[in-house]
C-alpha cells in the first residue's frame, strides 16, 4: 500500500505508532504454536489498539484483557466482545507481575510515543513485557527487528524460544489514516513481519530458537478477511 505502512515518511506516522494489524496474523500465531501453549493463561495485550489480538484469542475461548493509552477498541467497525480493558501507558507505567498465569501478545510501538521518537522503544517494550508476563511474550514486529546491536543485547538477556515468519506480508496502516485510505487501507503489505516469542518458564540456549514459516493465504481468504 502507498503511504500507510511502517515504511512511510515520518509525517504519515501515528503519534503513538498505532498500526492496525489484521486478525489473520494472530490466528497464524495460535495455529503455529498451538492452543496448549496458552492453556490456562490470561492473554493480555498492553497496546491493544482496536482490540484485534485479544479479540482473536477471546474468539478461541481464552480469557483476555487489554490496555492502551486511549480506548480505540472497535475502531472502523471491528467487532469487540466485553473483555477487561484499562487506560495505561505501558511504556511509562507497566503493571507489576501478576500471581496468575499470564502471557502477553502484542504489536508494540516501534519508535514513537506521543509524537516523540524514543530510542530503542520496541526493545524496551518487550523487556517490560518480560517482567510482567509469567509465561510467554509474543511480539508482532517487522522482520528486520531481529537484526541490530540493540536486539543482540536483548537476546543475550533472554533468547527467543520461537520466531514465526509470516510469509504473506501483512498490511498494517496507521490507524489515523484508515478513513482517508478507504478501500486501499488494507492492500498489499510493504514490510515483512514476524512473531518473536519468549518463554519465561524455560531457558532457550543459543541455537535452540525454533523457526516457523507461515504459508500465505489463498486469494479467497485474503479477500474475505481484508481489514478484519
Amino acid at each position: 500500500m502507498s503511504a500507510a505502512e511502517l515504511t512511510a515518511l515520518a509525517a504519515d506516522r501515528h503519534p503513538w505508532d498505532w498500526y492496525v494489524d489484521e486478525s489473520w496474523c494472530t490466528e497464524a500465531l495460535i495455529a503455529t504454536i498451538g492452543f496448549d501453549a496458552f492453556k490456562g493463561q490470561l492473554i493480555h495485550d498492553p497496546c491493544c489498539g482496536r482490540g484485534t489480538i485479544p479479540q482473536v484469542f477471546a474468539t478461541f475461548g481464552f480469557e483476555v484483557s487489554g490496555g492502551d493509552v486511549e480506548d480505540r477498541r472497535g475502531a472502523y467497525g471491528f467487532h469487540v466482545d466485553d473483555w477487561a480493558f484499562a487506560i495505561r501507558d505501558f511504556y511509562l507505567s507497566p503493571p507489576k507481575r501478576s500471581d496468575r498465569p499470564t502471557s502477553i501478545a502484542f504489536n508494540p510501538p516501534y519508535s514513537t510515543q506521543d509524537g516523540c521518537v524514543v530510542t530503542a522503544l520496541s526493545s524496551m517494550m518487550v523487556s517490560r513485557a518480560l517482567r510482567v508476563a509469567t509465561h510467554k511474550v509474543c511480539a508482532l514486529v517487522p522482520s528486520k527487528w531481529l537484526h541490530s546491536d540493540e536486539r543482540y543485547r536483548l537476546f543475550e538477556r533472554k533468547m527467543p524460544s520461537d520466531v514465526i515468519h509470516l510469509m504473506e506480508r501483512p498490511s498494517m496502516p496507521p490507524g489515523h489514516l484508515i478513513p482517508a485510505l478507504g478501500d486501499d487501507a488494507f492492500g498489499n503489505g510493504k514490510a515483512d513481519y514476524s512473531w518473536v516469542m519468549f518463554d519465561n518458564r524455560a531457558v532457550t540456549a543459543p541455537g535452540e530458537t525454533r523457526t516457523h514459516f507461515v504459508k500465505p493465504r489463498d486469494a479467497v481468504f485474503k479477500a474475505a478477511g481484508r481489514g478484519r
